[in-house]
């Protein structure tokens, strides 16, 4: 049986520009190997969807111009009480925007 196993820039060339990416939030379930893979192939035009916020999975996608929009109900990079920077000037400037789904 042939294998079904992709790797991460096989899977990463499935996700088409202005595709949505869903993902939890928090820091410790971000997929950062599979988000890598999709600015190294230069994605953009994303929409982000974070179940129960975001955190460094949506900042880093955000800092990376590769983000259209995040609906979510914050961006934080806890542990440490700080809106993720990133996606604060992102949004600040006009770059996404942001859906609040609180």
């Amino acid at each position: 049986m042939a294998s079904k196993q992709l790797s991460l820039e096989e899977a990463a060339s499935l996700v088409a520009d202005g595709d949505q990416v869903v993902m939890s939030g928090g820091m410790s379930a971000s997929p950062m190997a599979m988000l890598r893979a999709l600015v190294k192939r230069g994605a953009r035009g994303l929409h982000a969807v974070g179940v129960v916020g975001g955190a460094l999975n949506m900042d880093f996608l955000a800092g990376a111009g590769a983000l259209a929009s995040i609906d979510t109900c914050s961006v934080t990079l806890n542990p440490f009480e700080r809106e993720a920077p990133n996606f604060l000037r992102a949004v600040q400037t006009g770059q996404i925007r942001m859906f609040d789904n609180t």
